[in-house]
């Protein structure tokens, strides 16, 4: 997003700050009426547009150095204002191989948002507890964003993708057999601090390996494989349950995605 941009942008130890608001949506809170859930939502664009008008280019680009920097470090800074354009960039191996990555994680994370509670339900599970596995998703998702963004600023973005494929893919395979509600929390709080850590990495990965001048343009399009898979995985896991009457199988399929990659992001090369 934007926002996110901007803070990878203006804060060297982005991946800190990187704790967006979207995980919240996972939160189930009941008797709230749809018309004001609107009414909230159409206030927090508002909101938001007015106080986006208050930004700033990135410090580096104004001739200051960004909050945390010394000013012997600014001629770097300005240097790392610079990077690929687009086109440029599409004729790149790593731009794929993130386009790749990127519509891996949309498509098995958002199969399991769609799906996880109907499958806690067809198991027995009260939709109350079911609707509580979903909400630990989301709350460990922020708790990820925080941990494994805090994380990416030592040991590096591609590492973080690393632990969070590793760890969403083993958390699929556990899902899989899993048949009490301890199973399913337990999986829910794995997949979701791994989520939530590969989310707060995104932006700066793309940074990282293609600079900043088109930063936003860039992390767009190799979004665009995100929400592909974000569109294909939930279609595809119900259409799989369809057929075989069972979730075990697109559950198998999910955790082999996570595998494909995992794969590719050890092939990342800067």
């Amino acid at each position: 997003s934007t926002a996110l941009r901007q803070v990878s942008v203006d804060f060297p130890d982005a991946g800190l700050y990187a704790v967006s608001w979207w995980a919240l949506g996972f939160e189930v809170i009941p008797n709230i009426r749809k018309s004001t859930i609107c009414l909230h939502a159409d206030e927090m664009e508002t909101s938001v547009s007015l106080v986006a008008q208050l930004l700033r280019r990135d410090p580096a680009r104004m001739g200051q150095v960004p909050y945390g920097e010394s000013k012997g470090e600014e001629q770097g800074l300005n240097a790392g204002t610079e990077g690929f354009s687009l086109k440029e960039a599409v004729y790149t191996r790593q731009f794929w191989v993130v386009f790749a990555m990127f519509l891996c994680f949309g498509f098995f994370m958002f199969a399991i948002v769609v799906h996880i509670v109907p499958h806690a339900t067809d198991l027995g599970i009260s939709a109350a507890s079911a609707a509580n596995i979903l909400a630990t998703i989301g709350g460990l998702a922020i708790v990820g964003r925080v941990v494994l963004g805090s994380a990416a600023d030592r040991i590096g973005n591609k590492r973080v993708f690393i632990i969070g494929f590793s760890l969403m893919s083993a958390a699929l395979f556990w899902l899989v057999p899993s048949g009490e509600v301890w199973m399913l929390y337990l999986f829910a709080a794995v997949f979701g601090l791994a989520h939530g850590g590969v989310g707060a990495s995104e932006s700066p990965l793309v940074a990282g390996l293609f600079g900043l001048s088109s930063h936003g343009l860039i992390l767009g399009v190799t979004s665009l494989g995100f929400t592909t898979g974000a569109a294909v995985g939930p279609f595809l896991t119900g259409y799989i349950f369809d057929v075989t009457g069972s979730y075990r199988v697109a559950f198998l399929v999910c955790a082999a995605i996570g595998i494909v990659g995992l794969v590719l992001t050890t092939l990342l090369t800067p």
